[in-house]
């Protein structure tokens, strides 16, 4: 066996059908992909939550199912630990009982020493008594990672568990969840909508939609040069936007590219760049309504094209002067419903929502306010880009 884990998978729901095969070593792993792309689905699938119609899964040299043969091992013995979305903390226990709910061990008292063990690990020790309702975000982050790696699984596997916490303490998290990785040596699979989880995170990524493998990767051949517009134009699916990122003439940190330019929240210094914006962060306008500040650098116009429903969103193609856009919203969202193809529609990007990979280190990693950052005329370093138009 080459992979310490081995999965091929088929499920259908109602109309949806999942169609995954891959490896993964002892390493961390990402899915990555839209909404309603299959990820969550997966994971269930893996951890025996989801009843498979045709599937084989080996993990640690151990086939758990072989619809073939009609295994299929039970969810508790399949030694998969999961962290779900909501967490599943219960409420009525302290974070210490919540730790020894998962820990593999058959006496109370060696429970409790297990559970002990893994809040130091995860920096609670101090917090064993403190129940859900009294901790933070992050800390009920660790408390849930804690209990799920308590029961030493072989793998463990984790759907955008940070995806409501701020950059700071999601950076934090990460870093844990990657030096508990290296302790335990068992392969990770994360799901996420993070761009930035892939590269900070990832060993390995495996891009899906509608229910597909798209492609894989490994991180280090996305880092450098034209290997990271290949990881862009990999996903299939979002906006992706190649220029140069600089200060503008008025001093705002700003990317262009040769048919327009965003206006950005923070500049680490000027470079060529690819800039993507996730279709579902792109915000609808009213044109009725005036524009926030925030966002009147950065409205657009254009006719929708396209129209698709695609899990539990919508989904907008959308003609501008400034190139096609994806524009995503929930089916039940504000604005979204009633638009068709060929109507108008007014959106704006918020400048948080813009995220940058440069295609060589910033020329200064400095503040964007630093004199030394360089200033973008109207055509500065738009020879450069390579297609100029959102991806979609």
């Amino acid at each position: 066996m080459s992979e310490w884990l081995e999965v091929s998978l088929k499920e259908r729901i109602g109309r949806f059908d999942l169609d995954v095969s891959f490896g993964l070593g002892r390493e961390i792993g990402v899915i990555f992909g839209p909404s309603g792309a299959g990820k969550s689905l997966t994971l269930r699938c893996l951890s025996g939550l989801q009843k498979v119609r045709k599937g084989r899964i080996v993990l640690a040299g151990r086939v758990i199912l072989d619809t073939a043969s009609g295994k299929s091992i039970h969810p508790c013995k399949r030694r998969m630990g999961i962290l779900p979305q909501g967490l599943a903390l219960f409420p009525h226990m302290t974070a210490l009982e919540n730790v020894m709910y998962g820990c593999n061990r058959t006496g109370e008292r060696e429970k409790k020493t297990c559970a002990r063990k893994w809040l130091e690990r995860v920096r609670l020790e101090e917090y064993g008594n403190h129940y859900p309702s009294q901790l933070s975000g992050g800390q009920k982050q660790r408390v849930a990672l804690a209990r799920a790696l308590a029961s030493e699984p072989e793998m463990l596997m984790l759907d955008e568990p940070f995806s409501a916490l701020d950059g700071p303490l999601r950076r934090n998290l990460r870093r844990d969840l990657r030096r508990l990785q290296e302790e335990a040596h068992i392969p990770v699979l994360y799901v996420t909508h993070q761009v930035e989880d892939i590269c900070a995170l990832g060993d390995k990524i495996f891009f899906i939609e509608k229910g597909m493998l798209t492609g894989s990767a490994r991180v280090e051949e996305m880092l450098e040069g034209s290997g990271r517009v290949s990881f862009w134009k990999m996903m299939g699916w979002g906006n992706v936007l190649e220029g140069r990122a600089g200060i503008s003439a008025e001093g705002r940190p700003v990317f262009r590219w040769d048919s327009g330019e965003l206006s950005l929240k923070e500049l680490s210094g000027p470079g060529s760049a690819v800039a993507f914006v996730r279709p579902d962060h792109v915000r609808i306008l009213d044109p009725r309504i005036p524009v926030d500040e925030e966002l009147s650098k950065n409205t657009f116009s254009g006719e929708v094209e396209e129209v698709l429903l695609e899990g539990g969103a919508i989904r907008m193609h959308v003609r501008t002067p400034n190139g096609y856009w994806q524009v995503e919203r929930p089916v039940h969202g504000p604005l979204a419903e009633g638009i068709r193809p060929g109507e108008k529609l007014f959106f704006a990007v918020p400048p948080g929502a813009i995220e940058l990979i440069f295609l060589e280190s910033p020329e200064h990693a400095k503040r964007p306010d630093s004199p030394t950052v360089e200033s973008l005329s109207p055509s500065t370093g738009f020879e450069e880009s390579l297609t100029g138009n959102p991806r979609t």
